[in-house]
C-alpha cells in the first residue's frame, strides 16, 4: 500500500462489493455440472464456459498495469467461437475466480482511497480515475454473473442468491 493512500471507506466498499460478486460468480459456476458447463445454444451467451471466459478476461484487463500487450485471445482463442473442448473447465474457472478475486482485492488495497479517486486507470480508454473504472468493472462483472445465474435458472438449477 502506498503510504499516502490509506485504505479508507471507499476502498473498503469496493473490496466488499467485488468480493460479493465474486462469491456469486463461484456460486453460479458451482450450480452447473461438467456436462452443462459447455452446453448451450444458440448464442455464445448461453454456454456458461464462454460467458465465464469472457468475464474473467475482462476482470483481468480492468486491473492490468497497462493495455499494452494484453492478450484478449489467450492461446489464440476468442470466447465466442473457441471450440468447446478448448474452453476453460469449471475447475480452471474456479481457480481463475480465486486468483482474480485476490488480485482485485490487492489492487484496491494497494491504491487506497487516494489512488482510486485521483489516479487515472491505466486500461480505461476514456481516461477515468480508478474509482470510476472499477465501478464500471463491477457493473460489467455483475451483468455477466446475472447472465450466468439466469442461465442456471433457465436450466432448472435455481438462480444464485443475490447478496
Amino acid at each position: 500500500m502506498m503510504p499516502d493512500s490509506p485504505v479508507g471507506p471507499l476502498t473498503q466498499a469496493l473490496r466488499r462489493e467485488h468480493a460479493e460478486v465474486f462469491r456469486m460468480f463461484r456460486a453460479a459456476v458451482n450450480r452447473l455440472d461438467d456436462s452443462q458447463w459447455t452446453r448451450g445454444e444458440p448464442s455464445w451467451t448461453e454456454v456458461p464456459a464462454r460467458t465465464a471466459m469472457h468475464t474473467l478476461l475482462c476482470v483481468e484487463y480492468y486491473i492490468a498495469p497497462s493495455p499494452d500487450g494484453f492478450d484478449w485471445e489467450p492461446g489464440g482463442l476468442q470466447c465466442w467461437d473457441a471450440p468447446i473442448d478448448q474452453l476453460p473447465s469449471r475447475a480452471e474457472t474456479l481457480a481463475s475466480i480465486e486468483r482474480l478475486a485476490a488480485e482485485t482485492d490487492a489492487y484496491f488495497t494497494y491504491h487506497g482511497d487516494d489512488g482510486l479517486l485521483h489516479e487515472k486507470a491505466e486500461t480505461d480508454p476514456q481516461g477515468r480515475v480508478r474509482f470510476a473504472w472499477m465501478i464500471y468493472a463491477l457493473r460489467h462483472l455483475q451483468h455477466h454473473v446475472a447472465q450466468m445465474s439466469a442461465e442456471c435458472k433457465r436450466r432448472g438449477l435455481g438462480a444464485v442468491v443475490w447478496g
